[in-house]
């Protein structure tokens, strides 16, 4: 996503199916080609050491040179948080999922400036303030999934992942209006028959319009500029969203209020 806020990470490499666990692989390898940053029994940077640093580079263009650096990936440490599907209204598509890991400190960063311009260590709560303000561009992913992190204690991260459900926003474009909404299973706009394929949709105010009384799960932005005045409603779900979505604090608390 260019000129955006986002987390690192990266496609999956037929090398990476090689050492274990696809995903979490490619996202540790991913991590170490963008960031400098090793995971393993302790977090080691190509910013404080020639040898990775070299690794780095190698990776960069060769990803089997990975396996130098980290022969076995500490798959183990990875939590699987989410996996969001892009919308059928792009032509390149990605299943993504996240992953998160305790870390102490903010590591020492050495920066791949192919792929990135800029980096900062940000508290979940910093990075969405400053997105409401519109001094960075944050996707609707990242809002849902840093609105939910930055309510949960570090400690009860694991009660919350989501493995039932693949979130593939559905796209919904206001007439006459310059707002998308994005609706998420459990919506009552969500159309469950070949969900993943469901075209853009057009439709009036009215029909987009929050209600407290209708079961809603959805992020809405506005598109000009894009991603702009992003906000996340989740409220009065059927038992079985319920249960398996995480229960966060969202703007419809100030529907409420």
């Amino acid at each position: 996503m260019p000129n955006a806020v986002v987390f690192p990470g990266g496609v999956v490499h037929t090398s990476d199916e090689k050492l274990g666990h696809p995903g979490k692989v490619a996202a540790i390898r991913e991590l170490f080609e963008e960031t400098g940053l090793l995971l393993g029994s302790s977090v080691q940077s190509a910013a404080t050491s020639r040898e990775l640093e070299e690794i780095q580079e190698k990776t960069k263009t060769d990803v089997e040179s990975f396996k130098l650096a980290c022969p076995s990936p500490p798959v183990d440490q990875l939590l699987e948080w989410n996996t969001w599907l892009t919308p059928s209204s792009y032509k390149q598509r990605y299943m993504t999922s996240f992953y998160i890991i305790r870390i102490e400190g903010e590591p020492q960063i050495r920066m791949c400036e192919k792929e990135m311009v800029h980096y900062s260590w940000m508290a979940p709560k910093d990075c969405l303030e400053r997105a409401a303000k519109g001094e960075v561009v944050l996707p609707p992913p990242q809002v849902y999934e840093l609105t939910r992190i930055s309510q949960t204690p570090c400690e009860e991260l694991h009660k919350h992942c989501n493995s039932n459900y693949v979130l593939c926003p559905q796209h919904i474009g206001w007439q006459n209006q310059p707002f998308i909404t994005n609706a998420l299973p459990g919506d009552h706009l969500y159309i469950d028959d070949d969900s993943y394929h469901q075209p853009p949709r057009t439709m009036s105010l009215e029909a987009v319009k929050v209600d407290l009384q209708k079961s809603t799960h959805r992020v809405e932005y506005c598109s000009k500029p894009l991603y702009t005045k992003c906000k996340v409603y989740m409220h009065n779900l059927p038992a079985k969203y319920r249960n398996s979505f995480h229960q966060f604090e969202t703007s419809s608390k100030k529907l409420q209020q």
